[in-house]
Order: C-alpha cells, then structure tokens, then sequence
C-alpha cells in the first residue's frame, strides 16, 4: 500500500522486501516522508520506528500507518461539506496570512516559476470554499484518528482545487510552482468528496501508535535524524534526500500555509507533547543555494548522521540520485563511517507513481 497522500520521492515497496532481512526486528527510517518504508516494515510484522521533521509528510504517515475508523470518517466528512457550504456565505478571506513563497531571508523559494504566494494558486472562490471546509474540519467532534484522517483529505483536496490542475485531471507534473498556460481547477468542495471517496477504500482500522522510544511496536516520531538516539540492535532503512531537484519543506509549503491556519498544529502538538508544532526549515538536509546550504554543508550534515549510526547491527541507505560526482562523494563518507558496504543498482521501470514514467534507477548502499 502506498501512502494516502501526495509527496515527493516515494520509494517502490520492492526495496523494502528486497533488504528487510529475517534478523530485522526494528526497523528505522529517520528520514520517513510520507511514511512507506515504516508501513511496508510494519505490515511484513516488524516494529518500527518512524521519523520526520516535515510536519505535512508526518501527517500523511500517521494516517497511512494509524489509520482510522471509516465509517466514523465518511459520516463526518459527509458532514464537513454540509457544514462548509452552510457557513461559505460568512467568509472573507481572500489570500493566506504569510504565504510568500520566500525564506525568512527574502530570497524568492528556489522552486517558484508562476505567483509569488501559494493564494496566488487557487480561485478566489475556492480560496473561500477551502477555508469554509477547514473551519469546520476544525469544529468536528470525533476521534483523533478521524480528525486527522480529515485534515489529510484536506489537504489532498488542495491541488485539485488549485490553478495547477491541468484539463484531464493531471495536477503538479513537475516539483515546483509551476502553473500551465491552461488549467482546470475543481471546485473544492467537488475536489474534497472525490479525496473522501479515495480515502473510503483505502483506509483501514486504527492501530495503536506512539510517540516515544519504547513506548510501542509502532513510534511515529517528529524529530530531526541527526538529533535521535540510534541503539545498537536497531535496523535502519532509510532514503535521505539526495541533491537539490527536490525541496522537500519548501514544496510541502504549498500544504502548510493552509493547515497551519486550522487546529491541526495544536492537534500534533496534543500528541507528541508539546504546544504546537511548528514549520522549520533550517534543519533540513539539503542542498539549497539560496539558503546558503551548499553542497559541503550537505555532506558534512550527512557523514554526521552516517557517524551517529555507525554502531546499527545493519543499515541500509537508499538513493535515486543522478549527480555523478555526488555519488562518489557519498561513497566516500560511507566507507569513512561505516566501513565496508555493498552497492546494489536497482531499476524500477513503468511506475507512474513514482514520478517518472520512464523508470528510475536505485543506488542502495548496504553495511
């Protein structure tokens, strides 16, 4: 199963079965995304330990993995849209508070081509549908899991309501902001109901999670890799981020900048914690030029987390990057920190899925 949501370099399930060997009791993925690997571990029957610090690829882990109960989601969403367009007539909003699409510094994002903010995206119409549909999203009365199963529904809804849908359907071809000569929007709350029909078949019963080391089988954690505690007898499988082509936080702003106007951030907040979470870029591993993370920055962040797991019984890096010359740097760092490795490529071909309909080859580096 893969994850109920739209994110960027999900990696096919077949990596997962390929290097989950039969000594792997827990297995951690500290660069989690949208939660595959941890999902694909845990249904093999293994306990796992899931983190992120993306707080929207966080949420669509925790429905993937979580689940929630569908009757109770379909009966509320139901009610989510009767709610919406009864109060629809009582919005004012016309654009997003603090939705630029620039870094603290000012520079411009390094994945914007059309619009200077993510308002400039959608209709003004569905600007008003959308924000009706997260004020009652806010109001529901429901398990935590239903709530933040609606929130991701949500959230899914927003490309389909947006100017960069495409007449036939196809939205956001290509990882930035990029809007075609013509598009297609639908109107929200017609792009909410086809999420929550989505969601209908694919959810499934809510499992208990955790949010602590030791706590469960099942951690889903909202921290940074290069701050966690590895212990010796864990397994790691994990696909950190790999050059700049993807800018992992700056395009899941697209969804923060309409989720953080809702009770979604104290809601995590509740259950990991803290007060409320909030949106951090300075800690991503990336390379970046506008945000000065360069490319020694990035490696240098690497070798301190491939160090900090160095004593992990097997670990399991995955990479689908292109950059030649990184690669070999990469490799490097790999033999530094962990010593001998074996080198698998792997091509995966004809999975639109994945974002490339021509294939995509896989470096995995074993230790």
């Amino acid at each position: 199963m893969l994850a109920l949501g739209r994110y960027w370099g999900k990696k096919p399930l077949k990596l997962v079965r390929q290097f989950l060997g039969e000594g792997d009791y827990v297995v951690v993925d500290p660069f989690g995304g949208a939660g595959t690997i941890a999902h694909e571990a845990l249904r093999l029957g293994r306990r796992v330990i899931y983190s992120e610090i993306n707080p929207y690829a966080w949420l669509i882990a925790y429905v993937t993995i979580a689940g929630a109960p569908r009757d109770e989601f379909l009966e509320v969403a139901r009610n989510v849209l009767t709610t919406a367009m009864s109060i629809e007539g009582r919005i004012r909003r016309r654009v997003l508070p603090r939705d630029w699409l620039r870094y603290r510094g000012g520079e411009w994002f390094l994945k914007r081509r059309n619009g200077y903010r993510v308002s400039d995206f959608f209709p003004r119409e569905n600007i008003r549908r959308l924000t009706a549909l997260l004020r009652a999203i806010d109001q529901v009365d429901a398990s935590i899991n239903t709530r933040m199963a609606l929130y991701l529904a949500f959230s899914n809804a927003l490309h389909l309501a947006s100017l960069m849908r495409r007449p036939g359907g196809g939205a956001w071809a290509v990882p930035s902001y990029w809007v075609g000569s013509v598009n297609e929007p639908l109107n929200a709350y017609e792009a909410f109901n086809r999420v929550v029909n989505k969601f209908k078949a694919a959810l499934h019963e809510p499992i208990n999670v955790c949010h602590s080391i030791g706590c469960g089988d099942v951690v889903l954690l909202l921290e940074d890799a290069l701050r966690l505690r590895y212990e010796a007898g864990w397994t790691l499988i994990t696909d950190p981020p790999f050059g700049d082509n993807i800018q992992y936080m700056e395009l899941s702003f697209f969804y923060w900048a309409w989720l953080r106007v809702s009770e979604l951030p104290r809601l995590m907040g509740r259950l990991l914690g803290r007060n409320r979470i909030t949106y951090s870029f300075s800690r991503e591993l990336i390379i970046n030029r506008k945000r000065g993370f360069t490319r020694e920055y990035y490696l240098n962040r690497l070798g301190a987390f491939l160090e900090r797991t160095s004593g992990m019984r097997r670990r399991v890096l995955i990479f689908d990057g292109e950059d030649k010359s990184l690669i070999k740097a990469v490799r490097k760092l790999i033999s530094n920190y962990w010593g001998d490795y074996r080198e698998h490529v792997i091509r995966v071909d004809g999975n639109r899925r994945l974002g490339a309909g021509r294939g995509v080859t896989y470096l995995v580096f074993e230790s």
